[in-house]
């Protein structure tokens, strides 16, 4: 609990710091948010956001969620990913953990990636002109049960095809 609490403090001194410098209010509404984005594990939608502040209890407006999140993206404390066009899908980055993820062209189902290599080849990779604050890899493809959808959808039709010579 210790460690959270940690990376707590210092995202909510870096966001401080980030208000001051572009003089916005510092509203306990924007830091109950930065709190319970950082409660979160992994990504999350401004509907899966709004459910953790409704069940703590602290009502917030929808507008406010969702200009919360455009400053903490704006202060690096949080990306929002291109996985969906419907909504807006976000993951906090208060750590230099590099992250992976794999998106399937005809579902759209998003998948983190566990990979060594992966993990390596961003380890190995120190620009000497450029400061790094976050790396993230999204590849693209088919998954698995798309691929099967697809090869099975390809029999019929060849069968059908057979079938009407």
């Amino acid at each position: 609990m210790g460690e959270k609490n940690t990376i707590q403090e210092t995202v909510a001194h870096r966001f401080k710091q980030f208000l001051i410098a572009k003089r916005l209010r510092q509203t306990k509404e924007r830091f109950a948010i930065l709190r319970a984005i950082y409660d979160i594990e992994g990504t999350f939608t401004i509907e899966d956001l709004e459910q953790t502040m409704q069940n703590r209890r602290f009502h917030v407006s929808t507008g406010t969620l969702y200009l919360t999140t455009q400053l903490l993206v704006q202060a690096n404390l949080l990306i929002r990913h291109p996985f969906s066009s419907t909504s807006a899908i976000f993951e906090r980055i208060a750590d230099d953990r590099p992250r992976s993820y794999q998106i399937c062209n005809n579902c759209h189902l998003v998948t983190r990636i566990k990979s060594k290599e992966l993990a390596s080849s961003f380890d190995c990779y120190h620009p000497r002109t450029f400061s790094v604050s976050h790396r993230i890899a999204y590849v693209y493809g088919i998954c698995a049960k798309c691929n099967r959808a697809i090869h099975k959808q390809l029999k019929l039709a060849q069968q059908t095809n057979n079938q009407d010579h």
